[in-house]
């Protein structure tokens, strides 16, 4: 049996272990596909409250859109308001005022924070 790498195998960012990226809540795993299968939403619905909240997943391959475990919590919080009949600007508002965390690569600096 050969050693090395399989056919078609793609190395791991940094020469993480699968395990450990998996594990890791903030890994961008997950496309937008299945993060709409798991929030529930619609591809419309999702690009919508993105757009609202001024988020991007990342997009480590491909050009296409990855979510990690962390995106994917914050987002469910949205969805959830704007499955109740909120506007995608007033879940954004929502967001900012209630300080919905995004993950910290991905958040806008609050006024006054560090101050103290």
């Amino acid at each position: 049996m050969a050693s090395g790498p399989r056919r078609g195998a793609v190395t791991p960012p940094a020469g993480r272990p699968w395990r450990e990226r998996v594990a890791d809540p903030d890994e961008p795993l997950f496309t937008m596909a299945v993060a709409i299968d798991l929030l529930g939403t619609t591809p419309h619905a999702l690009r919508r409250l993105e757009s609202a909240i001024d988020f991007a997943g990342e997009r480590p391959s491909g050009n296409q859109r990855r979510y990690s475990v962390r995106d994917l919590e914050v987002l469910s919080a949205l969805c959830e308001l704007y499955d109740r009949g909120l506007s995608p600007q007033t879940v954004a508002t929502v967001h900012r005022e209630l300080g919905i965390a995004l993950p910290a690569g991905d958040r806008p600096p609050r006024p006054g924070a560090g101050v103290g």
